[in-house]
């Protein structure tokens, strides 16, 4: 829902009214009817449709009036505070554009009786100091919502307020601070993968965070069933940072690969088998053995190395590449 301080003007005419303008006094062009003559005129039953509360201004008096010109017009003003209800789609938020409408409609007359119109020139205008927290009106369509009920067709007439969500609040509060945690766990594909307890620490911190932020994101939005835009961001850059962290797992098993190679090339150096099953080995076999235990070791420690090396570029692109399908989707379509 949204709430909302409006003029409600309405103009009709009524041909029982009509006076002859040298008749009053002071020749005036119209004149103001007092609230005692309310009561025995004919006034709009005008209710808003779409309504959840609404109350007149009395401060420091009744904020309405009625002037009555001579050919038989009255202008009928007044001040409303009102609450409507608005069926907001979240898929996109907060990138999203929100359109919350004003429904007046009669209450008991059919349009049989009374037709409702909107004033040709300046049917809705807005103050130019209008600012919301989140939100910036960019337009206020109207158009006809006269709707067909079992006891007939009532006259409705409907403002549609245009509201785009202000996104500077989002980059700085959400966009930046997960593009950063991102970028940080790639620092991990340059931090040797020997330094075990440094590119732990590091994984699981922008894990947490990650985890942390996100939860925090949703707390302020209804529960919706279907999946919005923020929730797509945040998901994809838990996935990264946790990607990265998968990733030095992968590099620790080749790294543990080259270790356990050389703890058996030393273990066969300093443990010779008993006297009694000791065959004599020829240098060359000697050799030979040393040469596959070393080709492993380079093996191993150049996969983990250039596992590092790939990440470095792969990640820093799969993100960009999400970040323009992203951006398109939810901004250009």
């Amino acid at each position: 829902d949204y709430s909302v301080n409006i003029y409600l003007r309405q103009q009709w005419y009524d041909p029982r009214l009509r006076f002859n303008k040298s008749e009053v006094s002071d020749n005036k062009d119209c004149v103001k009817l007092e609230d005692k003559i309310w009561e025995k005129l004919w006034v709009p039953d005008v209710f808003f449709r779409n309504e959840k509360k609404a109350d007149f201004h009395h401060v420091t008096i009744p904020n309405r009036f009625i002037n009555l010109y001579p050919d038989g017009k009255l202008w009928y003003v007044m001040k409303i505070s009102a609450t409507l209800s608005c069926m907001m789609q979240l898929q996109k938020y907060p990138l999203d554009t929100q359109i919350c409408p004003m429904m007046l409609e009669s209450f008991g007359h059919t349009m049989q009786t009374v037709i409702f119109k909107w004033l040709v020139n300046k049917s809705v205008e807005s103050t130019d100091e209008l600012s919301m927290p989140q939100f910036m009106l960019k337009g206020y369509p109207t158009k006809d919502c006269s709707k067909n009920y079992t006891t007939g067709s009532y006259p409705c007439l409907q403002v549609d307020f245009i509201l785009q969500r202000d996104i500077g609040y989002f980059i700085i509060q959400v966009y930046i601070p997960t593009i950063l945690q991102v970028i940080l766990s790639w620092v991990a594909f340059w931090i040797n993968a020997e330094a075990i307890p440094a590119r732990v620490s590091l994984g699981l911190l922008t894990v947490l965070t990650m985890t942390t932020q996100s939860s925090g994101a949703g707390q302020s939005l209804p529960r919706v069933s279907y999946i919005k835009a923020i929730d797509v961001w945040m998901s994809v850059c838990l996935i990264f940072v946790f990607a990265s962290l998968l990733e030095f797992a992968v590099v620790n098993v080749y790294s543990r690969k080259d270790t356990n190679s050389t703890m058996l090339l030393l273990s066969n150096e300093k443990s010779p088998p008993p006297k009694q099953q000791q065959q004599p080995e020829s240098a060359g076999q000697q050799s030979s053995n040393s040469a596959k235990l070393t080709s492993a070791q380079i093996i191993s420690t150049n996969t983990a190395r250039k596992i590092d090396k790939i990440s470095r570029r792969l990640f820093p692109l799969m993100f960009l590449i999400f970040n323009v399908i992203y951006w398109v989707m939810y901004v250009v379509v």
